[in-house]
């Protein structure tokens, strides 16, 4: 099996506001860590109160781990799936994660 490339678009902005339902509801979610049952639901329905409030709490505890490789999502738009420890210089600044 190939390795998950350390930057890698699960989707794209073009899904605006359905990037969290997409992604709860596409994606192999007992591949990541620190997700809880309540924000995967709440995640479903883009009309549901905590839809906003349950995106973010993914995002700030998703983690990917593949052979010791830990990934976390990051969202500018598109949604990434990124191997922080992997990144250069150059891809952290174009991230915006280091000025």
């Amino acid at each position: 099996m190939k390795p998950t490339p350390k930057i890698s678009l699960l989707l794209d902005s073009a899904r605006g506001q359905y990037i969290p339902r997409d992604f709860v509801l596409d994606f192999d979610l007992s591949k990541f860590q620190g997700l809880s049952q309540s924000d995967i639901y709440d995640c479903q329905d883009p009309d549901n109160e905590w839809y906003w409030g349950a995106w973010q709490n993914i995002l700030d505890t998703a983690q990917y781990i593949e052979d010791g490789r830990v990934f976390t999502l990051h969202q500018d738009g598109d949604l990434w799936l990124i191997c922080l420890d992997e990144l250069t210089q150059e891809e952290k600044q174009n991230f915006g994660f280091e000025d």
